[in-house]
């Protein structure tokens, strides 16, 4: 995934495949970021991700992010921190 999609309406799904399987289970509305974690912190994508109904949503591509996050340290610490509880919280 080179991308981060906002979304601003409608609800996915995040899941991962064992063997040809695929399992969602945690579901995701407005307010959320796909793709946020891998994008920010360099790693490919490890989950799938399946629109439940219409989603929208505002995208971002990793190649124009890295350079605002290379500019501002102080933000990309801050968006960094806040990645990383998101995802805690939710896995929790």
């Amino acid at each position: 995934m080179n991308e981060q999609i906002y979304v601003t309406s409608g609800s996915y799904s995040i899941g991962f495949h064992i063997g040809k399987q695929k399992y969602f289970h945690v579901k995701l509305k407005q307010k959320t970021i796909v793709g946020g974690y891998e994008n920010l912190f360099g790693y490919e994508s490890q989950y799938y991700y399946r629109a439940l109904n219409f989603v929208e949503g505002y995208g971002l591509r990793k190649q124009k992010l890295k350079p605002i996050m290379d500019k501002f340290p102080d933000m990309k610490w801050q968006i960094s921190q806040f990645m990383v509880n998101f995802y805690y919280n939710i896995i929790r």
